[in-house]
């Protein structure tokens, strides 16, 4: 009996210890497990950190390259930010060449451009014109050439040369295999600078170049022609000691004592026009020509021949 009772105390205390065992077993892999998930979960969790990080990341480089990269249309804003007109294209300059190339869909620019103006009577327009320091180089530079014939857009729809100014860009362009570049201007609004304005009073025009239509029977009026009738008009009522030279040019078709007398029959023929329309005398006009000994492009084409056979204005 004695025995037994041994026996029996021996097994309660290996079932006690076999059941403490047991517990701290399942404790200890519950334990593992919890913390196994947990580090799985944290490990997911960066992961996944990372992968979002990355991609911002990759966006915000995406969205700078294309802000970078990005080719805008023409478009017309103030110094506040403001957007009075926006295009999808803009004009197109061929590298080393004064030409401008105004797609069709844009030309409206020049009527919104003038309604501002006329709306904002206090406001000059800049027109930004861009051009490369791997252009050949030209005096003027052909920034002002290229901006001079969008000037010529504006003054043709009526603005005021005094509201407008022409700001040549340098900047580093890559033109494309056709030797173009689609991107060339922009429209700045600023507030009209009067001291600016004073001074073109007093200041002569740049030398001009026009185009008119001649004919056998005369003198043909072109929009040309009244665009310079109206600067004379300004140009004198500013300036009343100005003189002025019309120089009339040929091209080389026939020999060069008869085009020199075409060149100077050009000139008398603008002469008698800013006479007759606009009051001018006569002593401040005088004609000259140089026949075709000046030409400005080749006359082997029509349009050369064509650019060739211009009147060239002086004011002095």
């Amino acid at each position: 009996m004695k025995n037994f009772l041994i026996m029996f105390i021996v097994f309660l205390v290996w079932s006690f210890f076999g059941l403490w065992l047991y517990s701290s077993y399942q404790n200890t892999d519950k334990s593992m497990s919890v913390k196994t998930e947990k580090l799985i979960k944290t490990s997911t969790k960066r992961e996944k950190d990372s992968i979002e990080k990355a991609e911002s990341i990759r966006a915000i480089k995406e969205y700078n390259k294309n802000k970078e990269t990005k080719i805008s249309g023409l478009k017309g804003v103030t110094v506040d930010g403001d957007i009075i007109f926006m295009y999808s294209e803009n004009v197109s300059i061929l590298e080393n060449s004064s030409e401008i190339f105004i797609p069709a869909a844009i030309i409206e620019f020049k009527y919104k451009t003038k309604k501002y103006l006329q709306e904002h009577p206090d406001t000059e327009v800049h027109i930004n014109s861009l051009y490369s320091a791997s252009e050949n180089f030209e005096s003027p530079n052909l920034g002002i050439k290229r901006g001079e014939k969008i000037k010529e857009v504006l003054l043709s729809v009526g603005i005021p040369n005094e509201n407008i100014v022409v700001k040549p860009i340098i900047k580093a362009l890559e033109f494309n295999e056709e030797g173009f570049f689609d991107n060339s201007i922009s429209i700045l609004f600023k507030p009209l600078d009067q001291n600016r304005v004073e001074e073109l009073k007093t200041r002569l025009p740049d030398t001009k170049t026009v185009y008119p239509t001649f004919s056998n029977s005369g003198i043909l009026i072109n929009d040309n022609l009244k665009e310079l009738l109206a600067e004379v008009k300004q140009v004198v009522q500013d300036n009343p000691d100005v003189r002025i030279e019309l120089i009339g040019h040929t091209d080389n078709i026939g020999n060069e004592i008869d085009n020199y007398k075409m060149g100077l029959d050009y000139a008398k023929q603008v002469e008698w026009y800013l006479i007759a329309k606009g009051g001018i005398r006569n002593s401040k006009i005088k004609s000259s020509s140089k026949g075709e000994s000046e030409p400005i492009e080749a006359n082997n084409t029509e349009a050369g021949r064509t650019m060739n056979r211009r009147v060239v204005v002086v004011y002095y």
